[in-house]
């Protein structure tokens, strides 16, 4: 009996320490804030409406504070021309005959001053043109098959190219020299 006796008074195993008291640290300024995803998407959708309504508010405030439109009465603008100038004669020894056939082939060796190579319906405007204007004008086949040049002449008389240069010139049309050698 002595032996209980002792097991009975005698102090129980120590294992684990007791508990200690939970001591808090003294807060300083520093903090930690972690998010997760869908916090995350909420803080950003919360953003993006709050500077769509920024910009909604800046936007109206700048409408109300603009000057409204003024109304501006249409006025009709007549523009007085001097009269045409009157076409020039004809160069020199040429004479523009309006029956002549619009489509021809240039002469070998002949001087002629080209207004352009352009589709064959523009040519034959320009041809019509240059016509009305006392021109000995024609369309001639171009480097393809489907433009065609523009020739003034054959100016081969003496200062018929001067004469008709100035002519054109005074008209506004841009035109080259050219020889034809075929």
């Amino acid at each position: 009996m002595a032996v209980m006796l002792s097991i009975l008074t005698a102090e129980p195993p120590v294992d684990d320490p007791a508990p200690q008291p939970i001591q808090f640290e003294e807060e300083s300024g520093d903090f930690e804030l972690v998010l997760g995803r869908r916090q995350l998407a909420s803080v950003l959708f919360i953003a993006t409406v709050i500077v769509a309504l920024f910009s909604s508010i800046s936007y109206l405030a700048g409408k109300a504070i603009a000057p409204e439109p003024k109304i501006v009465e249409r006025v009709r603008v007549e523009t007085v021309h001097d009269p045409a100038p009157a076409p020039s004669p004809a160069p020199a020894g040429a004479s523009a005959d309006r029956n002549a056939p619009v489509f021809a082939d240039a002469k070998n060796g002949s001087l002629y001053l080209q207004m352009g190579a352009v589709e064959k319906g523009i040519a034959t405007v320009f041809v019509d043109g240059l016509r009305e204007h006392g021109f000995q004008a024609f369309t001639a086949p171009g480097p393809s098959d489907k433009t065609f040049r523009v020739l003034i002449g054959p100016l081969d008389q003496p200062g018929a190219y001067e004469k008709t240069k100035k002519s054109i010139d005074d008209l506004g049309v841009s035109v080259f020299a050219r020889r034809y050698q075929q």
